[in-house]
């Protein structure tokens, strides 16, 4: 080492071992005055009623009261969707009648399978789901027994590939055929 820095370090050692002291600094004494005296108890004198020079009205003020008005306006406290029970219908009407094509009550049962993009898959749980999305990016949840598609298409499976909608389609010859659509996560499966 040089020079320089052996009396740099010497001259560390002088600054703290001067520096740092082992006493504490003592506190100032600061010099308080004494408390004034108590006077002596003095009988007080009565209190005379004041008349004011001019009596001033002090005016309370102004209450603002509210008012709602829950007309037009939804309640926050009930669900945004209801689900209805599905109607009761006599036996006999059932089986007798035969079923006819009920129009599409869900938005996915207003769209084609082509429009629908599988985005999700959540298959090793005990209700498996997944989830597409249509062609302007709004998603929907599947699960088994979903209905899907304008054919009157039914979710059958959900597995990690995919989803699988069983879906009916008349033929020709005019009967009912009923086909399997896989919705693959993956277009090169």
């Amino acid at each position: 080492m040089s020079r320089l820095g052996i009396m740099f370090l010497v001259g560390c050692f002088l600054v703290m071992g001067f520096g740092c002291g082992d006493e504490a600094p003592k506190p100032k004494k600061v010099p308080i005055s004494p408390a004034a005296p108590k006077p002596a108890a003095s009988p007080a004198p009565a209190k005379v009623p004041s008349k004011p020079a001019a009596e001033a009205k002090v005016e309370p003020p102004p209450v603002v009261t509210f008012t709602y008005n829950p007309q037009g306006k939804p309640n926050p406290f009930q669900p945004l969707v209801v689900e209805r029970p599905p109607e009761k219908t006599p036996a006999k009407k059932v089986e007798g009648a035969k079923k006819e094509k009920e129009g599409p009550g869900t938005p996915l049962e207003k769209m084609d399978l082509a429009e629908l993009k599988l985005v999700a898959v959540v298959w090793d749980i005990p209700k498996p789901r997944a989830m597409v999305e249509d062609r302007g990016g709004k998603g929907y949840i599947l699960s088994v027994g979903t209905r899907v598609g304008k054919n009157q298409g039914q979710v059958s499976k959900i597995t990690p590939e995919g989803v699988v909608v069983r879906e009916k389609t008349e033929g020709p010859d005019g009967k009912t055929k009923t086909r399997e659509v896989p919705l693959r996560l993956y277009a090169d499966q």
